[in-house]
Formats: structure tokens, C-alpha cells, sequence
């Protein structure tokens, strides 16, 4: 007797809450050392107390459960350890499964036969989206602990997003790409390799040349990659406008096209209020580290669902930044957390918040 279709998105439902879990554990490991200097995530190895330094053993180190046993104390030296940790793992496995529900029928399909229906490829999207959400989650720790988004997480994952923006189906919907169809677009493989090459060296040679660092000091190549990606991705656009057939763009060009929008629309818009700020309150109202971080969320959503996203984390930013300032009496809220929470309820909710939208105008129409 073979396996149901409800059973095994069952199965997968709870492979991924059990892995968010387990990821959880390890996403407490990179919040809490990332930001430390003279800590690496691999080193020490294992993981150890806060307070007394000891290592802590194997069935202690049990997602959310360990922690609930121990009454939220280290078994060594007795004193508390946050309630943070158990609260990142069970955020996790719970985005972990909602990933898992809202991607995981197009995995298995509709047929009975596993074997003819199985989607290997919706499986890269949903680790893709699972290795999105923890990025999410410690970018997010971070910043609410330390009060910064660090550059050597933000910056590499925008290359990364805007890499693989061709095979982002959350842009421009459920469509195939192929590199095949993004070279006969651009008019073949030299036109869209001389573009390729023209574009980086030229965007990213000049950023590297004329736009200095915070020191006032010419960038290094480390420093300036995003820009020659950038310029590589503008290439592959000019191609296709200057040696394309002219016939129907394919899905792959739109992608690109919609992330770099996304990431810039994200972007500026962060920087614009914040310099509107600082006219306002005549002090830094936005740091810079939340301009990079939106410009990393517009590339992965797009320009429209970026700027609900934003919308979304000024609404929550507003009803648990009351709350905070009169509990603490608190004067600084990080607002990456709530940037990472309004793009999270785009990407997993949206559904549901459109339901909400059409309820709501339904309110004046009828």
C-alpha cells in the first residue's frame, strides 16, 4: 500500500519544522558570535555558556526542549540563560513549516506516483527560501542585540540574490528560466559576454575608483564585487535591448530587470527617509546599514512587494515600538527586525494579506 499525497506533504511539513529547529540551534551560534571579535561561528567548536565559558553537552544543546528542563539555567554554573535562544529556534521551526506548507505541494504535485510528479527543482526553491528566512533571523538577532546589520552578511547575500534572479520564481511567478533563452535574448553568446564585460568593468571599476570608503580611502576589489555584479546584470539587459530579436522577452530578463529595480527602489526609499529624518530631528534618523539591508529585500521581492513590506514593519515598528518605550523607556529600536518581518509576511503571507486588503476595501464598497 503506498504513501498519499496528504501524508507525505504531511511528512514534509514536519521534516521541515523538526530542521528549523535543529538550524534554530546553530542561527543562536551566529547571532550570538558574528558581531564578537576573536569568535568565529566554527570556532570554538561547540557550544558553551554565556556566563561560565563551560561547554555545554549534547542533551542539553536539545532545540527548546533542553532549555525547558533546565528551567532556563546553564547546569553548571546556575544562571540564566535567555529566553532568546528557545524563542529563535521556535521561530525558526515555525517559518521552517509555514516555508514547507506554502512551497512544498508543488514539490510532490498531484499525481500519486511520487516517482512521476516529484519537482526537484521547487525543492531548490524551497531550500533557497529556507536559507533565506535564516538569513533573515540572524541579520534580525543582530541587530536587535548589537544594534548593526554587519556588511559581510548583507552585501554578499544581495550578490547572491541578484545572481540567481533569473530562477527567482517569487518575482514574476511560477514561469522556467534557462540560461539557453537568456542568451538567444540577448542575440547569442558574444553580444551577452562583451556586455557582461563591458558592464562590470565599467560600473564596477568606476565605483571602485570613485566612490570612496568610509575612510576616505579607495575601495578594495573585496570591497567593490557587488558593483561589478551589478554592472554584469546591467550588461545582460543592454544586450537584449540593443541585439535581442525584439520578439517576446523571456522570463529570465524580467526577473533581472524586477530584482535590480527591487533592490534599488528598497534602497533608495530607506535613505530617502532617512535623510528626511536627520533634516527633522536634526540627528541620524536611519543607519546606513538598514539602507543595504532593504536593497537586499527589494531584490529578492521586487519593487511593489518590498514597499508593502516597508509599510508592514512601520506598522509593527510603530505598535512594539510604543510598547518598548513605555515598558524600557527605550529611545533607540533597531528597525531591521521589522524590515526582515514585513518582507517575511510578503513572502510566506501574502495570500492572506491580500484576503485582508479586499476585506478591508469590501468595508467601503458595500
Amino acid at each position: 500500500m503506498g504513501i498519499s499525497l496528504d501524508s507525505l506533504e504531511m511528512m514534509l511539513w514536519g521534516f521541515g519544522g523538526l530542521l528549523g529547529a535543529v538550524v534554530g540551534s546553530f542561527l543562536n551560534v551566529c547571532i550570538y558570535r558574528i558581531p564578537i571579535e576573536g569568535l568565529r561561528v566554527t570556532h570554538p567548536r561547540g557550544s558553551f555558556c554565556p556566563s561560565c565559558k563551560g561547554s555545554i553537552r549534547w542533551f542539553d544543546n536539545i532545540p527548546v526542549l533542553a532549555w525547558i528542563c533546565l528551567r532556563g539555567r546553564c547546569r553548571d554554573c546556575s544562571q540564566p540563560i535567555s529566553p532568546r535562544y528557545p524563542l529563535v529556534e521556535f521561530l525558526t521551526s515555525a517559518l521552517f513549516l509555514l516555508a514547507a506548507y506554502r512551497f512544498g505541494g508543488e514539490i510532490l504535485g498531484s499525481d500519486s506516483s511520487l516517482a512521476e510528479t516529484f519537482d526537484f527543482r521547487q525543492l531548490l526553491v524551497l531550500v533557497a527560501v529556507w536559507v533565506w528566512i535564516s538569513v533573515l533571523i540572524v541579520v534580525s538577532g543582530i541587530d536587535f542585540d548589537h544594534k548593526i546589520i554587519p556588511d559581510r552578511i548583507s552585501m554578499p547575500a544581495t550578490g547572491l540574490v541578484l545572481l540567481v534572479s533569473p530562477w527567482n520564481s517569487n518575482l514574476l511567478g511560477m514561469v522556467d528560466s534557462s540560461v539557453g533563452s537568456l542568451l538567444e535574448a540577448g542575440g547569442g553568446v558574444v553580444p551577452v559576454l562583451a556586455s557582461v564585460l563591458i558592464g562590470a568593468v565599467v560600473l564596477g571599476a568606476g565605483f571602485q575608483r570613485w566612490v570612496p570608503s568610509w575612510e576616505q580611502q579607495r575601495r578594495k576589489l573585496s570591497e567593490s564585487y557587488l558593483a561589478y555584479l551589478v554592472g554584469a546584470l546591467v550588461g545582460i539587459l543592454a544586450a537584449a535591448y540593443f541585439f535581442g530579436s525584439g520578439e517576446s522577452e523571456p522570463i529570465s530578463l524580467g526577473r533581472i530587470r524586477t530584482s535590480l529595480v527591487g533592490a534599488g527602489c528598497g534602497a533608495a526609499l530607506i535613505y530617502a527617509i532617512g535623510k528626511v529624518g536627520s533634516i527633522i530631528f536634526r540627528k541620524p534618523a536611519m543607519g546606513f546599514g538598514d539602507v543595504k539591508w532593504m536593497g537586499f529585500l527589494g531584490a529578492t521581492l521586487g519593487p511593489i512587494p518590498v514597499l508593502f513590506a516597508f509599510l508592514i514593519a512601520c506598522l509593527l515598528g510603530s505598535v512594539v515600538g510604543i510598547w518598548i518605550r513605555l515598558r524600557r523607556g527605550a529611545s533607540y529600536i533597531p528597525f531591521g527586525p521589522f524590515l526582515s518581518a514585513g518582507a517575511l509576511s510578503m513572502l510566506l503571507g501574502r495570500p492572506e494579506l491580500q484576503w485582508l486588503w479586499e476585506s478591508y476595501l469590501a468595508l467601503y464598497q458595500g
